[in-house]
Order: structure tokens, then C-alpha cells, then sequence
């Protein structure tokens, strides 16, 4: 492959540049830039066989023995043989900005794979209200606020997270594309002590108006009722009485009329075909005994419905107030004598 062709004899202009062939020559074994360099050899060798996790691992353990710049070119490396284009970038810029007495044909290089890999890529550009604020993609700390560069990212989703203690951290999901550049502005609402709220003053009671009486219970008014009905029992049941004794007063007058009518000497006759009804005073006698009979029957039959009526109130003021018992009075002529007939069905 194409990579592979190229890949070794740059890995090697990034070992060799470490020191220079005088001082090589006097290192000793145990010296830790000798330790290095032999690092640096077999991260070489790993890269050529396409082993980029361990190449990667061995250029690690060299740059923790010898903190020189020129390692990261050989990141930059195996950064883009894992895939890993953002790192990879980041790699070679730190090469190139730090690296400042590595070969020209190394820095040319360097610069052609941060140049391919900045179209590949995308950039976060990431500013906030508020300074010192940790600034962390996908769990990975990238810088505090205010940060002078952006942040190098492969496309695809990623997590931002800006936080600072004492204000809710700022949390936003993203999607970068390659070679575009994308601008969060991130708020952080200081939170405010809560306010102390005084206490409140006991409500103040409202004096109730002065109503008046409550209105009767049932009770009362059944009460009320059955009162009222044995008043009008009363007084009906006395008119039936009145009505009764005069009834039976134009009885006995219609009587004795009616005994004189038949003891005249001359003989009087009730019918009234007969001239006079027999002379003297027998039509008199007949005429006020036959009105004292009407009257006498008119107050029999007041007195009889006066008297039934008085009992059915007299029955209905004693029935509880929810008594569903009907009564009924019916009166009338007693057919061939000169009274009422009255029957109350309970």
C-alpha cells in the first residue's frame, strides 16, 4: 500500500533526529535516550506491518522517557493508521509548532498530512460567558474557558459539555462534518441563594355577620302542619255539629207540621191533584212541612261531610308526616228517607 511505502523511511528521520550520530555513539545502554531510540525502532517496525495500536504503545513509552517533540510526528503516524484523523492533526501541528529544528523534508511532510487532514475533519469553535469553565467532548477534557484555538474533531455525533462549580454545566449533542466549522456559545446561569421569604402573618379572622333564625327542620314543620290540621278538624267537626242539630231541629218542625196535616177534622190530603189539598189550612201545614223536610235534609248532609271531614283531618294531623294512607269520604241522599248516607274507605 501506499502508506506502508512511505511510512517507514519518514519513521526513521523522526528517530534519527532525536539526537545527534556524536552523542549516539556515546550513549549507553541503560541511558534512557538510548532506551528511546530502541522504542522508537520497534514502533517503526510495528508500523510497517500495519500494527498501529502497538507502534503507537512503543512511541507512548518513548515520549514518557524523552519528552521530545519530534515524537509526535511519529503519533501523527499511527494516529492515522488507526483512523483516529483528529488526533493525528493535533500530532503534527504540535510537531510543527514545537519541532522547529526537525528536517525540512520532515516538516514538508508534516505539513502535507495536517493539510489533508483538515478537510477530513471538523473544527468546534466553543466560547462562554463565563472564564474558567472546564471544557470536556465525549468525556475527554479539551481546555478551560476562554480557549485561544479550536477543538479537532471526526465527524460524527459527539458530546460537549461545558461546567463550572456553582452553575449548572452546559450540555449540548453535536454532529460535525468534515472540513466545517461549528460555533457553540455555552451560557452558565450562575444559580442565586434563594431569597428569605418572611414569615406571614396569621391571617386575620372575618367577624361572621349576625344572620338570622335558621330556617324550621322537617320536624318543625311537620309538627306545624299537624297542629294547623287539628285546629281546622275542630272547627269543621263544630260546624258539622251545628249543621247536625239543625238538620235535625227542621226534622222534628217538618214532623210536627206533617202531624197537624193529618189530624184536621176535615181531612186533609197530600195529593196534589185534590183541590186545596182538602181546604182550611191543610195546604199551609203541607207546604211548610215539606220546606222544613228540604231544610232538614240539606243540614243532615252538611253536618254528614262537615263531620267525615273533620275526622280525615282529625286522622291526618295524627299520621307521620311521610304516611302514604289515603283516605276518602263520600256523602250523598239516603234514597226513600230524609237523611245523608256518608262512607269514609281508610
Amino acid at each position: 500500500m501506499g502508506f506502508s511505502r512511505w511510512l517507514v523511511p519518514l519513521v526513521a528521520l523522526a528517530t534519527v533526529a532525536m539526537t545527534s550520530p556524536a552523542r549516539a555513539a556515546g550513549e549507553e545502554p541503560g541511558d534512557p535516550k538510548a532506551v528511546a531510540r530502541a522504542k522508537l525502532v520497534e514502533g517503526g517496525e510495528l508500523l510497517r506491518q500495519g500494527e498501529y495500536t502497538g507502534a503507537l504503545s512503543r512511541f507512548q513509552e518513548a515520549y514518557d522517557l524523552v519528552h521530545s517533540p519530534k515524537i509526535q510526528y511519529n503519533f501523527g503516524l499511527a494516529y492515522m493508521g488507526l483512523g483516529r484523523k483528529a488526533d493525528a492533526i493535533e500530532a503534527f501541528e504540535t510537531f510543527l509548532n514545537e519541532a522547529l529544528d526537525a528536517s525540512p523534508d520532515l516538516r514538508a511532510n508534516a505539513e502535507r498530512h495536517r493539510s489533508t487532514l483538515a478537510t477530513q475533519t471538523g473544527a468546534l469553535v466553543v466560547t462562554c460567558d463565563t472564564d474558567g469553565a472546564e471544557v470536556s467532548v465525549d468525556g475527554r477534557a479539551r481546555g478551560v474557558t476562554p480557549l485561544q484555538t479550536s477543538i479537532r474533531l471526526d465527524p460524527g455525533p459527539h458530546q460537549l459539555v461545558v461546567e463550572k462549580q456553582g452553575s449548572p454545566p452546559y450540555a449540548e449533542k453535536l454532529t460535525i462534518e468534515g472540513g466545517k466549522r461549528v460555533t457553540v456559545e455555552a451560557k452558565l446561569v450562575v444559580v442565586a441563594a434563594a431569597p428569605v421569604t418572611p414569615p406571614l402573618a396569621p391571617p386575620v379572622l372575618a367577624t361572621p355577620e349576625p344572620q338570622g333564625p335558621p330556617p324550621p327542620t322537617a320536624a318543625e314543620l311537620a309538627a306545624h302542619r299537624r297542629s294547623v290540621l287539628r285546629t281546622v278538624a275542630w272547627t269543621t267537626g263544630a260546624a258539622g255539629v251545628a249543621a247536625l242539630g239543625f238538620g235535625v231541629a227542621e226534622r222534628l218542625i217538618a214532623n210536627g207540621k206533617f202531624n197537624d196535616f193529618n189530624s184536621r177534622p176535615q181531612g186533609c190530603d197530600a195529593d196534589d191533584r185534590v183541590l186545596a189539598h182538602g181546604g182550611g189550612d191543610c195546604s199551609s201545614l203541607l207546604s211548610a212541612g215539606r220546606s222544613s223536610a228540604t231544610l232538614s235534609a240539606v243540614g243532615f248532609i252538611s253536618g254528614a261531610v262537615l263531620a267525615g271531614a273533620s275526622a280525615v283531618l282529625f286522622y291526618t294531623s295524627r299520621a307521620p308526616a311521610d304516611a302514604s294512607t289515603t283516605v276518602g269520604l263520600a256523602c250523598g241522599p239516603d234514597v226513600g228517607r230524609y237523611g245523608v248516607l256518608c262512607q269514609a274507605p281508610f
